[in-house]
């Protein structure tokens, strides 16, 4: 097997075990990502990987999904954006046949119903985590954290669409940022 044949497919099993292996969807699947391609693997710079996440929530669709999408694109084409994609939806695939199947049958019992109030615990520590990895890089200055806090603030308090907020963000870095 040559290289580039070995690092995609170690790619697509990272993808495969990330999309296995999360619980609670596309942003709980974000600090598992960085961890993979920015730290463990260093096939994208800090930057790259935000430019890609920052895109892929902008997108409408899953974010683990465009996240798996732009990564692929950028690392190498079509042909890796298309494996990520399904590497990361497959897992997803099967675990939902499986589960609902279960699910319709023994839903009532205390043990299913207190295995997922635990999970529920764990990928609210998951987003958590996520939006500290990226706010961390994302606000390195306290024009970026005064940005932030801003959207922030008007999506609590206007019931705004998201949409409009990444706009009116994306605007921002426009004019602060020329």
């Amino acid at each position: 097997m040559s290289e580039r044949h070995r690092r995609t497919f170690l790619l697509f099993l990272t993808f495969l075990k990330i999309g296995a292996f999360t619980w609670g969807g596309g942003y709980a699947m974000i600090p598992l990502i960085w961890r993979e391609l920015v730290e463990k693997q260093k096939v994208l710079s800090e930057d790259a990987f935000l430019e890609a996440l920052s895109i892929a929530q902008s997108l409408p669709g899953a974010v683990a999904v465009n996240t798996a999408s732009l990564v692929g694109l950028m690392i190498g084409g079509v042909t890796m954006q298309l494996l990520f994609i399904l590497a990361t939806a497959l897992p997803s695939f099967f675990s939902i046949v499986v589960l609902a199947f279960f699910f319709l049958r023994f839903r009532e019992l205390p043990l299913i119903q207190a295995f997922f109030r635990g999970a529920l615990a764990v990928v609210v520590s998951l987003i958590v985590l996520a939006v500290w990895q990226i706010g961390k890089k994302a606000t390195e200055d306290w024009i970026d954290l005064a940005v932030a806090f801003a959207l922030l603030v008007l999506l609590l308090r206007t019931g705004i669409h998201p949409l409009y907020v990444v706009l009116l963000g994306g605007g921002f870095g426009v004019l602060l940022r020329r």
